[in-house]
């Protein structure tokens, strides 16, 4: 049977979005290019921490299907950084990019009235 903290930990585990989603394993021997360059650079590594909470953040304030498509869109932008392969520049500037998207989101989610029309738009001004 379990106890009350293993009903805590149970619960946590099912009801919390993964913890820093968009980070990787730097000790992992799989390792690409890209995360190899960015997990040899602290300041691509910090970038990297920030958007992946900033992304966790938005769990609860987005229904699934939203947040879904901002994880598919977070995919989406990986593999385009992934063609920066060792470019500390481009990965920069891609990290940048990303974060100004999440400012547009953070707008856009805060604007409850307008919700879905703004959020609709910015989804097809970034393609």
């Amino acid at each position: 049977m379990l106890g009350l903290v293993g009903l805590a930990q149970l619960g946590a585990l099912l009801g919390a979005p993964p913890a820093s989603a968009g980070r990787f394993d730097c000790a992992s021997r799989w390792l690409d290019r890209t995360e190899q360059t960015i997990c040899g650079d602290p300041q691509l590594m910090r970038m990297d921490d920030q958007l992946a909470l900033r992304l966790d953040g938005f769990a609860s304030r987005l229904n699934l299907g939203q947040y879904l498509g901002l994880r598919h869109w977070h995919a989406v932008r990986a593999r385009q950084r992934g063609q920066c392969v060792a470019d500390r520049e481009c990965i920069a500037a891609s990290f940048r990019a990303q974060g100004r998207f999440l400012d547009r989101l953070q707008r856009c989610v805060s604007a409850s009235l307008a919700r879905r029309a703004c959020l609709r738009e910015m989804l097809l001004a970034s393609e």
